[in-house]
């Protein structure tokens, strides 16, 4: 059999199809689509579901653009927690001692995970086009050795003990080292292939691990006199090792639980900035837009039912709203709705100085948005270490409850105008740019559709029919015929390489394959023609 160098008029087609495929699925890992055009997401992520039906106090949560329980058997909501049992096959050491699925990523099945993993999805988001917030909360180990430390050096122990038994002869630094080494390349194959085949079952979703990036500015607790709150150097050092990470997560979810050492001092004014910051400036890695950054917060101070203080609340919520983040979480545990008193409290937190401040901050940063970037984005400090916030003027604006309903009644905006121009700008949304987000983007570099665009839905069903044509052809040469075009095996050969993707590119695509019918007549001609000539 030999192989000829003629290409014919569907060979340039599917030719050419490949390179916009391959430009499709590079563009798409690059570019976010921001779903939720406000420039302040509120969200609500405590199980206090019970207090209504059990405990018949109903809470006021009409400050929350997103409601949510992390319990098992809440479905279709708009922010979802993958649990380290709800998504794929997680490998992991149950106490320490009983390996769950490998038990190290190193002796993970990817092909079992892969497997798995529809499963929990479809269980958790039912719509394929839902759109919405997907935490996967995996804490079990973390990707880069060096962080294993206390109860998690169970991971570098059982990877050295992998190794040792392999290569029995080898001494304790060449069986540490080689350990590390796959640990890490597992670890972050791992993670990686799980983000991308996640991202292709729920397009729509941003998805992410909680609790990444993190800084490690816990020294607040050796005492607080010498504290600064600042990143260590060398932890963001190793964040950077992690820039693969936040490339291909569509949003980043730090925690800023706060301690009750740090309640109303400066210092946790401090912790919080330096969290904040260093999530802002991994979001920003590598090509594209910048990543949205979701902080995770408590309505009360670690291990305790006792409420932020006003303070404490412009620390946490205030702090990153003035830093740029896209939303805040509040998360909370089963002792919110333990009782009848506790539910209580919590309403009455979230009727007082809780809501009060979310209604206060949320429409700060509103107005901002609207005057500095024409609602085209949301509004950042100038200079993130400066103590300035998006607050309401006590001159201009007061909040009153009306009907069980907290409201904001508005004098005149001018106070905060003034403070915002001179000390806001704007991080610009998906398809605006420029001081003031007045400028479109142009078509090159607008973030795609997560539908894809037309010439998506036209190249898919085509790409579809020219695969069959290809696949069939090649067989008819190899048993009848002495010539194979050299264009006929690359093009079967890249597409059956790439076939998982791009089906699933299909399946996102499917009303697309409305266009079939003319396809299929346009091929039948192309094919008609090749052989008569």
């Amino acid at each position: 059999m030999h192989l000829h160098l003629s290409l014919g008029i569907s060979e340039l087609i599917i030719l050419s199809m490949v390179l916009i495929y391959q430009r499709i699925r590079v563009a798409s890992h690059c570019c976010l689509c921001v779903f939720f055009r406000k420039p302040l997401i509120l969200v609500w992520n405590a199980p206090t579901e019970d207090c209504t039906p059990r405990h018949r106090v109903t809470l006021s949560l009409d400050q929350f653009y997103i409601v949510a329980s992390p319990n098992e058997g809440f479905v279709r909501q708009n922010l979802t927690i993958f649990y380290k049992e709800r998504l794929g096959l997680y490998p992991y050491y149950e106490r320490g001692r009983t390996a769950v699925n490998g038990g190290l990523p190193q002796l993970a099945s990817l092909t079992q995970h892969y497997e798995k993993m529809p499963e929990g999805v479809q269980k958790y988001i039912r719509e394929a086009e839902a759109k919405g917030l997907a935490v996967i909360d995996w804490e079990e180990w973390r990707p880069l050795w060096i962080r294993n430390w206390d109860i998690k050096d169970v991971y570098r122990n059982k990877s050295r003990e992998q190794v040792a038994l392999k290569n029995p002869t080898w001494s304790p630094e060449q069986v540490a080292k080689v350990a590390q080494q796959e640990f890490e390349l597992s670890a972050r194959k791992f993670m990686l292939e799980t983000l991308k085949y996640a991202k292709n079952l729920r397009p729509n979703q941003l998805w992410g691990f909680y609790l990444f990036p993190d800084c490690y500015n816990h020294d607040y607790r050796s005492g607080l006199e010498n504290y600064t709150g600042t990143c260590p150097e060398l932890e963001v050092t190793r964040n950077d090792q992690l820039n693969w990470l936040w490339i291909e997560c569509t949003a980043l979810y730090p925690s800023i639980y706060m301690g009750s050492t740090l309640r109303s001092t400066k210092y946790g004014r401090l912790f919080v900035r330096n969290r904040v910051k260093e999530a802002m400036r991994v979001a920003s890695v590598g090509k594209g837009l910048t990543r949205p950054v979701f902080v995770y917060t408590r309505p009360t101070y670690i291990n305790q039912t006792t409420p932020l203080s006003e303070m404490d609340l412009v620390s946490t919520i205030g702090e990153s709203v003035a830093l740029g983040a896209a939303g805040v979480i509040f998360w909370g545990d089963t002792s919110y709705a333990s009782s009848a008193a506790s539910c209580s409290s919590l309403n009455k937190y979230l009727m007082g100085s809780l809501g009060h401040y979310l209604l206060n901050v949320s429409t700060a940063a509103e107005l901002c948005s609207e005057s500095l970037c024409k609602s085209r984005g949301r509004c950042l400090r100038k200079e993130p270490d400066q103590d300035v916030y998006l607050h309401l003027s006590p001159s201009s604006y007061s909040i009153v409850s009306v009907s069980g309903q907290l409201k904001v009644n508005k004098a005149s905006g001018e106070t905060e105008l003034t403070h915002f121009r001179k000390h806001f700008q704007c991080q610009c949304y998906t398809g605006y740019r420029g001081e003031g987000c007045t400028q479109r983007e142009g078509r090159r570099n607008k973030a795609p559709s997560v539908m894809g665009g037309w010439h998506l839905c036209f190249m898919l069903p085509l790409g579809l029919l020219l695969i069959v044509f290809y696949v069939g052809q090649a067989l008819w040469f190899a048993l009848f015929s002495s010539k194979v075009s050299v264009a006929t095996v690359l093009c079967c050969t890249y597409f059956v390489w790439n076939s998982f993707d791009f089906f699933i590119l299909i399946k996102q695509c499917q009303t697309c394959l409305l266009n079939m019918p003319i396809l299929m007549f346009y091929k039948t001609a192309v094919v008609t023609t090749k052989y008569i000539n």
